[in-house]
């Protein structure tokens, strides 16, 4: 059972044991879990990256060990290579990585932190774990990502420096596509070898002026409307304005409409064109 909080932890499985060096540095923060000889306390540690400061690997990149978010020691340099791939396999998913240890004293009497790690680990590229707090098997998911996988876990070995060590680690071959070569013109003479080339330059596309649309025929103006004719009172024979008033022209009637006779009254005599009650107007 875990004593401390693994909160935003990815917890790794732990399938074997592994050593951690340092602690003999870090005794008293190993000390907050202080056991007696042959007890051991179940704790989980965060795995980070850090630069390894002294030895025949001073300034490679390792991994260390922090316990409640303190140093208490790091991976040899051999182990650090072996799990590298662990710690980018969850944190190309945005998680920290995390495993269960175990906290006793060991035969100097000095506190020591023993890891369980999983006894597997990937060899390829990985799928990332996305959030999860849990841990993901590695899946293969193709040459180029394999390819750019193992540039990534050489550079953190250090144990490469040339592109060409870079294919052999990842299993690729190079080949070089051999190229075609079209020999210029040569003229020769006596004393001296004169080379050709003959450069075409292919003038640049001219956009053509787009073609003016054609005019619109303008349609044939229409003659102008008649102008409507006044309308006829119908109580004469023969066509007398339909006005306020008319009267007979050329008599003493002031209009304002005349009618020129004679005109037969087929109806009312309304405006008393007949004065001598015959039938027939303006006679």
């Amino acid at each position: 059972m875990i004593e401390n909080s693994a909160a935003g932890l990815v917890m790794v499985p732990g399938e074997v044991t592994v050593t951690v060096t340092g602690e003999q540095h870090h005794q008293e923060t190993l000390a907050r879990y202080a056991v007696p000889d042959g007890v051991a306390r179940h704790v989980a540690v965060h795995l980070t990256w850090c630069t390894i400061a002294a030895g025949k690997y001073r300034g490679q990149r390792g991994i260390e060990v922090r316990l409640d978010g303190y140093r208490v020691g790091e991976l040899t340099f051999l182990m650090s290579q072996r799990y590298a791939p662990v710690l980018m396999h969850v944190e190309s998913g945005g998680g920290a990585t995390g495993c269960a240890a175990l906290v006793q004293r060991g035969g100097n009497g000095l506190l020591q932190i023993v890891l369980r790690m999983p006894r597997d680990v990937p060899r390829g590229a990985v799928v990332p774990v996305a959030g999860s707090r849990s841990w993901v098997p590695p899946v293969a998911i193709g040459a180029a990502s394999l390819f750019a996988f193992f540039i990534a876990i050489v550079v953190v070995a250090g144990v490469m420096s040339s592109p060409s060590n870079v294919n052999k680690a990842a299993g690729l071959t190079t080949t070089a596509v051999p190229t075609t070569t079209t020999p210029a013109a040569t003229t020769s003479s006596p004393t001296s070898t004169t080379t050709t080339t003959t450069t075409t330059t292919t003038p640049p596309a001219v956009a053509q002026p787009k073609p003016q649309p054609n005019p619109q025929p303008q349609p044939n103006p229409q003659p102008p409307a008649p102008a409507p004719q006044p309308a006829c009172d119908k109580n004469y024979s023969g066509c007398v304005p339909i006005a306020s008033d008319v009267d007979c022209a050329g008599g003493s009637g002031d209009g304002p409409a005349y009618v020129t006779g004679p005109i037969r009254v087929v109806g009312t005599d309304i405006y008393r064109l007949d004065s001598d009650k015959d039938g027939i107007a303006c006679e």
